[in-house]
């Protein structure tokens, strides 16, 4: 094996893609509101309440991580919920969600 294919692993330097460095842990304060900003700017949540219901495909999701703990079943659950929503945008239908009030 090359030191490419079997890199030591205990070194912390940081990773650099595309000349952006990438963090050892990243750095969350301000993400909200910027995120936030950019998909009410593009309209991600926005809604059109004048559609029919046949245009409509409502997904109704509890809120996420209510114990407070992640676990597999988390990312089992949103991964098929994830997949309904991204078909049915495929095939032209709008999506309401009600998960946190959106």
């Amino acid at each position: 094996m090359t030191d490419t294919q079997n890199p030591d692993l205990s070194t912390t330097t940081p990773a650099v893609r595309d000349g952006v460095v990438v963090p050892d842990k990243p750095a969350l304060e301000g993400l909200e509101s910027k995120w936030s900003q950019v998909w009410k700017e593009q309209g991600t949540y926005r809604f059109d309440r004048t559609r029919s219901r046949e245009e409509i495909y409502s997904i109704d999701t509890p809120p996420p991580t209510v114990s407070g703990s992640l676990h597999v079943g988390h990312v089992f659950s949103y991964t098929h919920t994830d997949l309904v929503a991204r078909y049915q945008r495929m095939r032209g239908a709008r999506l309401l969600s009600d998960r946190l009030g959106r």
